[in-house]
């Protein structure tokens, strides 16, 4: 009789001495999404990596695959390879709507661009709602006007959350701390994706976690998490393992951790360690940062440096 994809999960994590931890924990952890009121898997699958896919059938699996371990929330955007992503949502999440939280995103700053964004948007993942919209790669004081000024994209995002096509907004940042801090003084959202991991933990000169997510968690947003891997490079240079990155992460006051899958086995190991993850204590966190802090973080946190342009397409780094 052919193993159930809950027993393929199973066996993976007994292959990583981790079975016991996945009969107490019994079903994938999931968190408030701030005051949402919506809950999300702490594992979350990013859509960047499945659009730069070739074959759409392969993509459809890891989907389907998340899906059936308990994976609720599904990031997305528009542009590039996401925009793929989102018509390949739609295609393998077909009459699961109401089992899945969709979290897309507009690079547009005029209200006439991201209304396009939002319709395609709406199209390709076979939906008449969004459960999370959000401004996409906030940089700078400049791109903050732009937003929030006359014709900008916070007016079609307004008439679009009035007309029930939008539930929560929210907003994401790759580069400066500070301005994510700018626009939480600015506008109600519901949530921020940035970058959270052990290496940013680590950075002394430009911390999410240190200048950000307390701001965040006192105003009561949903925490994202995204380069928990620092887009592969801490496993590059055999800086920290793929677990004590997750585990560091999930530490964090988060809501959910995106992450990029391609292939089926990711997936299966990712679960794993989603379903026996303990938290880190003081001590190990720690101990994991002060390992980290010799490495140079221009190569790990490449999004940092203002010549990023916040490409998540996989034409300039991988969205891990």
């Amino acid at each position: 009789m052919a193993s159930t994809r809950r027993e393929v999960v199973v066996q993976t994590m007994a292959a990583m001495g981790l079975a016991g931890a996945a009969t107490a924990a019994g079903a994938m952890p999931r968190r408030a999404l701030g005051k949402t009121g919506l809950e999300v898997s702490i594992l979350g699958l990013g859509g960047a990596r499945l659009g730069m896919l070739d074959d759409g059938k392969a993509a459809g699996d890891v989907i389907r695959r998340c899906f059936d371990a308990g994976v609720n929330y599904f990031d997305c955007a528009s542009a590039g390879a996401y925009g793929l992503s989102q018509m390949r949502y739609g295609l393998a999440l077909q009459g699961k709507r109401d089992k899945v939280i969709f979290g897309t995103k507009t690079r547009h700053r005029s209200a006439t661009q991201a209304q396009l964004d939002l319709d395609m948007s709406l199209s390709m993942l076979k939906t008449d709602y969004l459960d999370l919209y959000q401004i996409h790669n906030v940089i700078n004081e400049e791109d903050v006007k732009f937003i929030f000024g006359p014709d900008g994209v916070m007016e079609m995002v307004e008439k679009a959350r009035k007309a029930g096509k939008i539930r929560f907004v929210g907003f994401t940042g790759h580069t400066e701390p500070g301005v994510l801090n700018r626009m939480l003084e600015l506008y109600g959202f519901s949530t921020v994706l940035m970058p959270l991991s052990a290496v940013d933990g680590s950075n002394a000169q430009k911390s999410f976690e240190k200048s950000t997510l307390p701001l965040a968690r006192s105003k009561g947003l949903g925490i994202i998490a995204m380069k928990a891997l620092s887009a592969g490079q801490v496993l590059a240079k055999k800086a920290a393992s793929v677990e004590e990155c997750l585990r560091y992460v999930w530490s964090l006051p988060v809501s959910t951790a995106i992450l990029g899958m391609d292939q089926v086995p990711q997936v299966d190991t990712n679960v794993a360690l989603a379903l026996g993850a303990k938290p880190m204590t003081a001590m190990e966190a720690g101990a994991l940062r002060r390992r980290i802090a010799t490495a140079e973080y221009a190569g790990l946190e490449p999004w940092k440096l203002n010549r990023y342009d916040g490409s998540e397409d996989g034409l300039v780094y991988r969205a891990d």
